[in-house]
């Protein structure tokens, strides 16, 4: 990971003490209760490690290990589903579990993504230009030359055609806008609010294991920047909540 990425270090940092000291200071009640799978901030969250093993040493994301507790959850809403965000602390690093549920509460999707690149732009038109910008365009490669094909869609007046060096069709859509609101303690007494100009991308590992990667815009209190993570789908029966 190239850069510090600072709201999950501020994540990092916090200890499971004080959202006991969170609850010392009132009784009110959780911000985080009902939620999918039972999660809660201060609980632990147990993650499969058999798609990582399928997945080889090309898979990019690696297990977080065993045990790792859930220091802040994220939520905001996508059309008629919710997207809820778990920051697991793993290993040094903040991974977010991710988990879509319908109006009816039911889970729709799973991931776990797990931070592998920051780019702190002198050129935001590169990333979000509105006809060329990278963060949108049907194909994204990493440094090291691995290339991921777009996985949403939109509908056809928003998407722009344009020709490579060598005259083939490539197109670009607009990322996606979100607002999370990020609960650092079990009751709503600590927030933030981050912005996020994203776009999912997706590759075949092998023909057991695809392999995700989000590529977002981030704009956090402490500025802005632009943030890959590497992700994979699990299936919610095989996760482990404590």
């Amino acid at each position: 990971m190239a850069g510090a990425w600072n709201l999950l270090k501020r994540i990092g940092l916090r200890k499971i003490d004080e959202v006991k000291d969170s609850y010392q200071k009132g009784r009110q009640e959780r911000v985080d209760r009902d939620l999918p799978l039972g999660i809660r901030i201060g609980g632990i969250v147990e993650i499969p490690e058999v798609d990582f093993i399928l997945g080889g040493d090309n898979l990019k994301i690696k297990h977080p290990g065993s045990s790792n507790v859930v220091s802040s959850y994220g939520s905001y809403p996508v059309g008629d589903s919710r997207v809820h965000r778990f920051y697991l602390d793993a290993q040094d690093l903040i991974y977010i579990l991710q988990i879509v549920t319908d109006r009816q509460k039911a889970v729709e999707e799973c991931k776990l993504f797990m931070p592998y690149d920051e780019v702190y732009p002198d050129d935001w038109d590169f990333w979000l230009g509105e006809r060329d910008g990278y963060i949108g365009y049907e194909i994204f490669q990493t440094q090291d030359g691995v290339q991921y094909f777009r996985v949403w869609g939109s509908d056809e007046a928003s998407v722009v055609v344009e020709e490579d060096e060598q005259g083939n069709q490539i197109t670009r859509i607009q990322p996606f806008e979100f607002i999370e609101t990020i609960h650092l303690t079990p009751y709503g007494d600590q927030n933030e609010t981050v912005k996020y100009d994203s776009m999912l991308y997706g590759r075949h590992v092998n023909e057991n294991v695809d392999e995700y990667l989000i590529v977002s815009a981030v704009n956090e209190k402490d500025g802005a920047s632009v943030q890959i993570m590497v992700g994979i789908e699990l299936q919610p029966a095989s996760i482990k909540v404590i």
